[in-house]
């Protein structure tokens, strides 16, 4: 993985040193509506690090002023010269511009490679989510509705949500 440096940021694979904010960001998770860990602790979450470790897919938003890792981009590899990009950061760092900047950057090194597409989905009630991909002039080109769950409800029935495909072109 070859990284990337922006005005504030490192962008380079995680090293086993980055656990401790990885958890902080992971956790904060917990009971969220969107992207959630519920269930992690600080000894199972061990487990997302080693996902993490060595992945050419997952790259730590390092802040270049402190060395802490304040969250990761995913730049997931798909077929037809494509990438899906998705985003976490700390919720201590978010609305400071920092997921703009680093996926800004990713995007730019996933196109000088030849990527041609890269495409991003959301939650339509992620409002801050969308708005972000809009602004880096991604088009929103589906509405799925009910088309994924990620959890299940105590009847063990499916909680079905909607999803915003968004996608920018090289060109």
């Amino acid at each position: 993985m070859k990284k990337i440096e922006t005005a504030r940021l490192i962008l380079r694979g995680f090293e086993q040193r980055d656990y401790d904010d990885l958890y902080e960001f992971l956790s904060q998770r917990r009971e969220e509506q969107f992207e959630a860990y519920p269930g992690i602790t600080y000894e199972n979450g061990t487990e997302h690090l080693q996902y993490r470790l060595g992945s050419e897919e997952f790259y730590a938003m390092e802040q270049k002023e402190t060395g802490k890792v304040i969250g990761n981009v995913y730049l997931g590899k798909r077929d037809f010269m494509a990438r899906e990009v998705g985003y976490i950061v700390n919720k201590n760092y978010q609305r400071q511009g920092y997921a703009s900047e680093a996926i800004q950057a990713v995007m730019e090194e996933a196109f000088s490679q030849g990527v041609h597409r890269i495409i991003a989905e959301c939650d339509p009630r992620n409002t801050c989510s969308w708005m972000l991909l809009e602004k880096l002039h991604f088009t929103r080109e589906a509405e799925f509705r009910q088309n994924v769950f990620f959890f299940k409800d105590e009847q063990g029935q499916p909680m079905w949500q909607d999803t915003y495909v968004y996608a920018i072109l090289a060109d």
